[in-house]
């Protein structure tokens, strides 16, 4: 640390002496030990904690600026109530704040802190309720001559205080552990950046409580940001410098996406794009992880001018820059990467991260279904890269199944150079993985990786008998009791609108007083062709509905696996029903409105495209409509709406399986 006597030259030097002559007059004064009892002025509400609280006169003295009338106030406070000036110099502001401080945070008020720190050097490390020294607040107010009256004094005083000896005011911190550094690269004040470098420039890569160094933030707060940055890019980095993201301004720049920071940093400290965050990141990992295109063009030319290769280093997990472009999702950064000329097919497949993952794992496994498509559809993105196998033998297919992800699924799967039989180490095809999942538990996000597998003719390599070697059994039956009961309460409401239909048949009844007896209580459109429908179309909802009840009632009582059998034969009752109730309705209304025939036809053609699309649908999801081609490519385009519209962008809580592979959860 350099310590410089910075001498304050007054326009009076005749001021200096005598006031230092009454201080030391005052310093000299004995008055007569009294209790609190017998001041009664010094009441409960003067008390910060065990600091008595500064009167009104003595800061207004300090404020007005006058040295002789700071000191006349000093003497009448002593004279009034009895008490040593050493006492006086002891109370504070309700902030905490000591006389010091306060003449420390206004301008003009030189005078008055120079007799201070001459009579009163303890006063220089002292701090107020938020941590704050007189230096932190001379420097927050921009008081580039008491911060070097403060500076100054210091270095002489240091030495004679056994407090003062082992400290350096300026690495004092506050609450939020900046040291005065911080606080005048945040206020913005070049003089004062100047002041406390002179004094001390280690304290450069001090880090706060936020973890970021004056460096870094001199980049994202400061307000002369060039004047500032340059000013503390010439102090070394000390080798022992501790990666953190904190202390490097160029991930500083890169994050506040500032072009012209970057370019100054680059100018002035080449060296700095191999510094390290605590992830064991480079500002080029960095630039990639947030997306910041221009950033990562600025690194990346700049590593292409030096013919380094700073691009194929990895962080502490092995991954590369582009590996966390394509994690994130940022598809601008990746095209941009692969339009780059050095980059070949052959290059891409010896980009693998420390699981032998290439840039395809890595978007597959995440979910970044935008960069997936874009990698298919580049002519860098080959057979062997769509293929390839990382340490645990899995493809990016095999990846997007452990995490579930549909739509990458389809993606990937749709594409005829990708080889869906390829087994993982586990000798697991990408259905497999999947259909270990459906044993545990059914959702939605299974159920259409699943249809999408399906739909691609992805193989199943696992039986039913070998199903245990893979798999544990499930825990509990929560989630298939939990649909039992969901369903039970559809079939129920089911049977009670399809039994009330019976008996409020649309067109009415005649009446007990008809004349004719055969008719009295028959349906009045019995005769009706449409009545027919109605009635045989509703009854059939209704005993499907029954059944369906009957057999979630059982499944309550069976064992795990009749209760799922039970459950499938009931979804089939209630979805005959759900398909039949939309036809019973159509036809109850066409019946009552056959005297207009223009709107009778309109209500048979959206009854009969609305059951069509129905029937269509469910064909187009069960193993009798797959095998026939028209079904089976409207199974796939409703398919391909659904994946469309439940989109996921997260890894699922519970992993597809408890193979190896899924180890992939966690990067």
């Amino acid at each position: 640390m350099n310590h410089v006597r910075i001498p304050i030259d007054p326009d009076d030097e005749s001021w200096k002496e005598r006031c230092s002559k009454r201080m030391k007059e005052l310093e000299n004064r004995q008055f007569p030990s009294q209790n609190a009892a017998s001041q009664p002025e010094l009441v409960h509400k003067e008390l910060v904690g065990k600091r008595k609280v500064m009167t009104s006169e003595l800061y207004e003295a300090v404020e007005k600026g006058d040295v002789e009338n700071f000191v006349d106030a000093l003497q009448r406070t002593c004279d009034e109530r009895r008490t040593p000036l050493h006492a006086i110099f002891d109370q504070v502001t309700c902030a905490g704040d000591s006389l010091l401080h306060v003449a420390a945070d206004h301008k003009g008020r030189e005078r008055i802190a120079e007799l201070i720190c001459d009579h009163f050097p303890e006063l220089l490390i002292g701090r107020n309720i938020r941590g704050d020294t007189p230096l932190h607040v001379a420097v927050r107010s921009k008081n580039s001559t008491i911060v070097k009256l403060i500076l100054s004094h210091y270095a002489r005083k240091k030495t004679k205080h056994d407090g003062m000896r082992d400290r350096e005011i300026t690495r004092e911190t506050n609450k939020y552990e900046n040291t005065p550094l911080h606080e005048a690269v945040y206020s913005g004040d070049v003089g004062v950046v100047k002041e406390i470098l002179f004094a001390d420039n280690d304290v450069v890569h001090y880090l706060n409580k936020s973890k970021r160094s004056p460096l870094y933030m001199s980049v994202v707060n400061g307000k002369n940001d060039v004047q500032i940055l340059n000013l503390l890019l010439k102090i070394p980095f000390p080798a022992d410098l501790p990666e953190c993201l904190g202390n490097s301004p160029l991930h500083a720049a890169l994050l506040e996406r500032k072009p012209a920071l970057i370019k100054e940093i680059l100018d002035k400290r080449p060296e700095l794009i191999y510094l390290r965050d605590e992830h064991g990141g480079t500002p080029l990992h960095y630039a990639a992880y947030i997306g910041y295109l221009k950033g990562f063009c600025m690194l990346l030319d700049n590593t292409f001018k030096k013919s380094d290769q700073t691009v194929l280093e990895g962080n502490k997990k092995g991954h590369l820059p582009i590996h966390l472009a394509c994690k994130r999702g940022h598809v601008e950064l990746v095209k941009y990467f692969l339009q780059q000329k050095f980059v070949t097919n052959l290059y891409v497949l010896l980009l693998l991260n420390q699981k032998g993952q290439n840039i395809l794992h890595v978007a597959a496994k995440n979910g970044r279904n935008n960069v997936v498509q874009y990698m298919l559809k580049s002519l860098k993105i080959d057979e062997s890269i769509i293929n390839q196998k990382d340490n645990d033998g899995n493809t990016p297919l095999h990846l997007a199944s452990i995490n579930l992800f549909p739509k990458v699924l389809y993606s990937i799967s749709q594409d005829k150079r990708t080889n869906v039989k390829l087994l993982n180490n586990d000798d697991l095809t990408a259905q497999d993985i999947v259909g270990l999942a459906l044993k545990n538990q059914m959702t939605i996000r299974k159920f259409l990786a699943k249809r999408v597998l399906q739909q691609a003719n992805v193989p199943s390599k696992v039986d039913d008998m070998l199903l245990p070697q893979h798999q544990k059994p499930p825990k509990t039956d929560l989630s298939l009791k939990d649909l039992i009961n969901t369903f039970l309460v559809v079939a129920t409401l089911m049977v009670t609108v399809t039994f009330a239909a019976a008996f409020t048949v649309p067109g009415g009844v005649y009446g007990p007083d008809d004349p004719n007896p055969k008719n009295r209580g028959v349906a009045v459109l019995a005769e009706k062709p449409f009545f027919w429908v109605f009635t045989t179309f509703n009854m059939t909802a209704m005993y499907s509905s029954v059944l369906a009840c009957g057999l979630m009632l059982m499944a309550l009582i069976f064992d795990h696996k009749l209760a799922t059998r039970a459950t499938i034969l009931a979804m089939g009752c209630l979805v005959l029903a759900f398909l039949f109730v939309p036809v019973a309705f159509m036809a109850a209304v066409r019946l009552v409105v056959v005297n207009n025939s223009a709107l009778a036809l309109l209500i048979t053609v959206i009854g009969g495209v609305y059951t069509s699309l129905i029937l269509v649908a469910l064909l187009g999801f069960f193993p009798v409509g797959i095998r026939i081609f028209p079904f089976r490519q409207l199974g796939r385009f409703i398919l391909w709406i659904l994946i469309a519209l439940i989109d996921y962008d997260n890894k699922p809580e519970n992993p597809s399986s408890d193979q190896k592979a899924n180890k992939d959860k966690d990067d």
